[in-house]
């Protein structure tokens, strides 16, 4: 094999398919990534045997071949070379680097020993804006369960709903302490379909969105095909398989509350501050804050109280109606959801201190986004 490109090519497809790789004991090259000729340029492969992520890199192939190195070692090492051409030829003693004079071996593993990734017939999918999915994922992959008794909450749920006609499809993650919902509309058929994503996959999906940002001619658009058990996306020259976990995600609709009897529209950045001021004073492992909702004052009052640090109270003004009310929250599962939104007030909703609050961007479509937080029942 040999083949040139540019470095600055060859450390973006590196750093595409890199990220993925780890170290195995008893498979070692897992760890590595393989590249092979592929119609004149060279295709990237990495897999951790739950998700494979492959690219290409443009170039020139003079002599086709396939080899793996040590994913980590190989782009540590191209990221140190001058910008430029970068030379690859696969000799006997392993892979020969060559740079502005520089020439350097890198011994790797054999193509053959490097895990089959599977050639999956692609069925129509749908496409999604590389924008609309981005914040969709940065809105609710962190509200995820880490806990391994419930594998269905160890993922997020894509629900395509194909029979409104409005082609709306949601991405919803709970890890029943705490709920996140976005709303997006993909391009395509989707028909009225369910799935629960691994959150690696879909934090692995983010990542390599926001890699090719500030590059020109970067497709706007994500392609979502699905076939039995498996997530097939691609991005432009960049595919990723993922597995799909089995299970039922619970139906997290009865859990929302439709009607209320307290809501406050307050200014974002300054109960985002109260609670964090709070949060400074809180129980430690119970990380609680205290919200009481005032109508005739037209405040929100976050305070909360420890014996070994001390007290903080902050009152803060919005448009306060319905009934006099309070709950008991965690701070950091509140503070994931104020960071989620963007738009400058939100608004809280809330029936009573043994019920969850629902937090929502005010000012923008409310079934865009929607968070939920239990309280801490005193």
């Amino acid at each position: 094999m040999t083949f040139t490109c540019t470095q600055e090519n060859l450390i973006q497809g590196l750093s595409v398919v890199s990220h993925i790789t780890g170290r195995s004991i008893n498979l070692p090259v897992l760890g590595n990534v393989l590249l092979k000729t592929d119609g004149g340029n060279l295709k990237l492969s990495a897999t951790n045997l739950e998700m494979a992520v492959s690219t290409t890199v443009r170039g020139k192939t003079d002599s086709d071949g396939e080899y793996t190195v040590p994913a980590k070692l190989f782009l540590d090492f191209v990221s140190l070379l001058p910008q430029g051409k970068v030379e690859l030829d696969l000799t006997d003693e392993g892979l020969t680097v060559r740079a502005e004079g520089q020439e350097t071996v890198i011994r790797g593993l054999p193509a053959t020993e490097f895990p089959l990734i599977p050639k999956l017939t692609k069925a129509r999918g749908v496409t999604f804006h590389v924008e609309d999915l981005k914040r969709a994922i940065g809105q609710t992959v962190f509200a995820v369960s880490t806990s391994e008794s419930r594998p269905e909450l160890s993922g997020l749920a894509i629900f395509f709903d194909g029979k409104s006609g409005k082609g709306k499809t949601a991405l919803v993650a709970t890890d029943s302490y705490r709920l996140a919902e976005r709303v997006i509309s993909p391009s395509g058929e989707t028909g009225e379909t369910k799935l629960i994503v691994p959150s690696r996959t879909m934090l692995e999906i983010g990542r390599i969105l926001s890699s090719y940002k500030d590059e020109l001619g970067v497709p706007e658009s994500v392609e979502w095909v699905t076939t039995e058990n498996q997530l097939v996306v691609t991005f432009g020259q960049t595919e990723l398989i993922s597995r799909l976990i089995e299970g039922s995600f619970p139906d997290y609709h009865q859990i929302i509350p439709e009607r209320f009897k307290t809501m406050a529209v307050l200014d974002r950045a300054e109960f985002q501050k109260a609670v964090r001021a709070a949060a400074l004073f809180s129980r430690q492992g119970l990380y609680d804050v205290h919200l009481e909702f005032l109508p005739s004052n037209g405040t929100v009052s976050v305070h909360s109280a420890d014996q070994g640090t001390g007290k903080t109270s902050k009152a803060v003004s919005g448009d306060v109606t319905g009934e006099p009310n309070k709950v008991t929250v965690n701070f950091k599962y509140l503070g994931d959801g104020l960071a989620a939104i963007s738009s400058p007030k939100i608004k809280l909703s809330l029936n009573d201190a043994m019920s969850p609050m629902l937090v929502l961007p005010e000012g923008e479509k409310t079934e865009a986004y929607r968070y939920l937080v239990m309280p801490i029942r005193q």
